[in-house]
């Protein structure tokens, strides 16, 4: 057994059922990996065959949050609105102007237009996440999957609960 070296602020107690050690063996044998938003269980030893068994079982897992993801952004329909979206969420500033406006450096940006004088006016944007957040491979692969960016970028910016309703 691993021996930590942090404070443990709590203990995490699961029930073991008897189909539970059919599938996984021996659980004095499972190690913990954390990853953002969440926690993996694997054995701490594996065969050839339980590693791909085990990868097997997480392609599963991808497979349902990247169809939770398409179910909630909906499915982009050709309109081209990608590259638009994209650069609507890359707005940079100097850090000189960032610093006279008194805005922090790494905070998000949003622009908007005066139609009648065709001022262009930068703020700091009211929400904390949108697809400037995603890395390009996941972005790439949601693009493929048909994912719509603009809904996507809604539903980052809104923070809503969109798994586990």
């Amino acid at each position: 057994m691993k021996k930590l070296n942090q404070n443990i602020k709590g203990v995490l107690c699961l029930p073991i059922t008897e189909s539970t050690e059919k599938k996984i063996g021996d659980v004095g044998k499972l190690e913990a990996t954390t990853i953002k938003n969440g926690l993996v269980f694997m054995k701490s030893e594996m065969t050839a065959i339980e590693v791909v068994e085990t990868l097997e079982g997480l392609k599963d897992i991808v497979e349902e949050l990247y169809s939770t993801l398409v179910n909630a952004s909906g499915i982009c329909k050709g309109c081209d609105c990608t590259a638009e979206t994209e650069d609507a969420v890359n707005i940079k500033l100097p850090n000189f102007i960032l610093k006279e406006a008194g805005i922090p450096k790494n905070a998000k940006l949003c622009a908007y237009t005066n139609d009648e004088s065709g001022e262009v006016t930068v703020m700091e944007a009211e929400y904390k996440h949108d697809l400037s957040d995603v890395s390009k491979g996941t972005l790439q692969v949601l693009k493929e999957m048909g994912v719509c960016m603009p809904g996507l970028n809604e539903c980052l910016m809104s923070e809503k609960t969109i798994y586990g309703k």
